[in-house]
């Protein structure tokens, strides 16, 4: 079994491939090039391995691909990737794929722009939309003036406990939970009550330019601004995590009340999150300015903070990574984990870098070559 970092980025994708140690990588040729890859996804589920891309392209459109040799050649088309005629919008890019539970073979769910679900029972060869969501009676809030044009779709997590519990995160919409594996929908991230100074004085700024005082009783005000990343812990599928606009926040109880855990991080804002897959606990975050002058990069020292007690306290990792004087920043997609003992970690940057820790982020290696933009980073063994 060897390791594999999957790299999606805005001229197409390519993979990193490792011994067992994850010290010496070797990467791919350029896969999909001229595509925009905004997330990728192996099925270990199938045999062999099948990999899903977010690919979406000026000419050819939005597209679901998919590859059983590794990456050396893809499937595009993507039948039954659309909106019905009647909702009037259209399918303009994917977002975000996620394999189904394991008791469920076939099924594979992806998100898009306008902010949709769509869904797949042939290992997405085929799709079809869900219009449980898709037609949420909240959609017209989706986005920050309500124009569903704004919206995506860009989190999806399946409970690995139980089959039917898919979670979806919407930008500028919410959070959502089906018990059903989508026949309905419930809002599961109002509530949340935002602690940092900073982020409370944006939040009541953000509130008086855009005033919205017929919401909803269970509809989130901060909604106008959702989360950046939501994951579920496959360790513990109580607990949902959450990057925002406004901070870090986490859940124990499925999404029935959150906790702001922002306080001992240097900035409320960021955008990739990670989750360790087997223990021991740990979440990494990569905060980045934020002001009136729309920064949005790390202040000059490219640093991904951990937290191994659920955000009571937080460090911050920058062994082997760049800096000083180094401004980028990570997508949300940017960071993940590998599910391996010990744990690795891995870290995409807006200038075409790629960061691997086989040791929980203790020490960072850059991993081979420079790349396009970086949107996506995914990691995975088989």
């Amino acid at each position: 079994m060897n390791s594999h970092v999957l790299v999606g980025t805005r001229k197409g994708a390519w993979i990193y491939t490792s011994d067992e140690k994850r010290a010496q990588w070797t990467v791919s040729a350029p896969m999909m090039p001229g595509w925009t890859v905004n997330h990728m996804a192996v099925d270990t589920r199938h045999d062999p391995p099948r990999i899903y891309a977010a690919a979406n392209h000026w000419a050819w459109g939005p597209s679901v691909a998919w590859s059983d040799d590794g990456g050396a050649t893809w499937e595009k088309r993507s039948p039954g990737l659309a909106f019905p005629e009647d909702m009037g919008i259209a399918v303009a890019a994917t977002w975000h794929i996620e394999p189904g539970h394991a008791d469920q073979p076939g099924v594979v769910y992806t998100g898009t722009q306008p902010a949709g679900l769509f869904k797949s029972e042939d290992w997405g060869e085929s799709w079809k939309p869900v219009d449980s969501l898709n037609r949420h009676k909240y959609r017209e809030l989706w986005g920050p003036t309500g124009s569903v044009g704004d919206s995506s779709l860009h989190s999806l997590q399946v409970d690995p406990r139980e089959p039917n519990r898919v979670y979806a995160a919407i930008s500028s919409g919410g959070t959502y939970v089906s018990q059903d594996a989508g026949g309905s929908w419930e809002l599961c991230s109002h509530g949340i009550v935002v602690t940092t100074p900073a982020a409370k004085q944006l939040l009541a700024e953000i509130a008086e330019m855009f005033p919205q005082p017929d919401l909803p009783p269970d509809v989130d005000p901060a909604a106008m601004d959702e989360f950046h990343k939501f994951r579920i812990d496959l360790k513990n599928p109580d607990r949902l995590w959450g990057q925002s606009h406004f901070g870090v926040f986490k859940s124990d109880h499925r999404g029935q009340g959150w906790q702001d855990v922002t306080s001992n991080l240097p900035s409320f804002h960021g955008f990739p999150l990670a989750v360790t897959k087997q223990g021991p606990d740990a979440v990494f975050v990569l905060p980045i300015e934020y002001g009136a002058d729309n920064f949005r990069v790390v202040p000059g020292q490219f640093t991904v903070w951990r937290t191994m007690d659920q955000g009571k306290t937080w460090q911050g990792m920058t062994d082997g990574l760049p800096g000083p004087n180094d401004f980028q920043s990570a997508y949300r997609e940017g960071m993940d984990t590998d599910g391996l003992s010990p744990e690795g970690v891995y870290v995409g940057t807006t200038n075409g870098q790629v960061f691997g820790s086989n040791n929980m982020g203790e020490h960072w290696q850059r991993l081979p070559g420079t790349l396009p933009p970086i949107v996506s980073v995914t990691a995975a063994a088989w």
